[in-house]
């Protein structure tokens, strides 16, 4: 790791993940790429996840952690993240989710061969004990927003930004789809996500995880694209017909 800031900044939210952080964690630290710090932003769980935070830390001194006081929500804490990284290059980690050892050191060639400012993968499911479930996503090559509108195929833990490249940007305080709101609004700027094909995460499916609630999200989501004004109702409506119809397929295709 560089003596100054490190090259990749990772940032993870946690809130009651106790049960899950140290496995996700310790796919951080088997990573094959190793210049990056990882902070860790604690929303004031009320289970073990602080204590798990800690252990880490004393463990290894490129595991960032932040307590916030009071409990905050995800956006909240994503934001508390973003205002102390380092790294040049983003990463997001959902607390329950988990990387393969080469995901970082792939994306970050793959970031710097395409020049792109928002790199992708694919990915699969996993049961809370980690066991494959069917489904996942297999990632396009090119995602722009129009594309974004009918897929929503960039999984939060599998991103990896060019900050010098995307510019600022926060997360919005809503309580569900804050990852589908970024991606909005960074590709409503004319950005192109590029996709790698290869399974590179294991997305966690937690009984009764907030992104359970398939009506509530897909209100949510019809709500943002009914703000996005690049486009009319009718593109509105037919990339939202799109993305529910793909919200199936993730659960019944399982990439390679």
């Amino acid at each position: 790791m560089s003596e100054t800031a490190p090259l990749v900044s990772i940032v993870v939210p946690c809130y009651n993940a106790g049960a899950y952080l140290g496995a996700t964690l310790d796919s951080v630290l088997a990573q094959t790429f190793t210049d990056w710090e990882c902070v860790v932003i604690d929303d004031a769980s009320r289970d073990d996840s602080a204590t798990v935070l800690a252990r880490y830390a004393e463990r290894d001194a490129r595991i960032r952690p932040v307590y916030q006081s009071t409990n905050g929500g995800a956006a909240a804490a994503r934001n508390a993240g973003l205002a102390v990284i380092r790294g040049r290059y983003l990463a997001f980690l959902d607390s329950d989710d988990h990387w393969l050892p080469e995901k970082l050191a792939k994306q970050v060639a793959y970031l710097r061969e395409t020049g792109a400012p928002l790199v992708h993968t694919s990915y699969r499911f996993i049961d809370e004990r980690g066991n494959f479930l069917p489904g996942g996503v297999k990632a396009s090559d090119r995602v722009d927003l129009r594309t974004y509108m009918r897929n929503t195929e960039i999984g939060m833990s599998t991103s990896l930004l060019d900050r010098e490249k995307v510019g600022g940007f926060s997360f919005r305080d809503i309580r569900l789809c804050q990852d589908t709101h970024l991606w909005l609004v960074l590709l409503r700027r004319g950005l192109v996500s590029r996709g790698m094909a290869e399974t590179l995460v294991h997305y966690r499916v937690r009984e009764g995880q907030i992104s359970g609630s398939k009506v509530a999200m897909a209100k949510q989501v019809y709500a943002l694209y009914r703000e996005i004004d690049e486009v009319g109702l009718a593109t509105q409506l037919f990339s939202f017909a799109s993305y529910a119809f793909n919200g199936f397929r993730k659960r019944m295709q399982t990439p390679e």
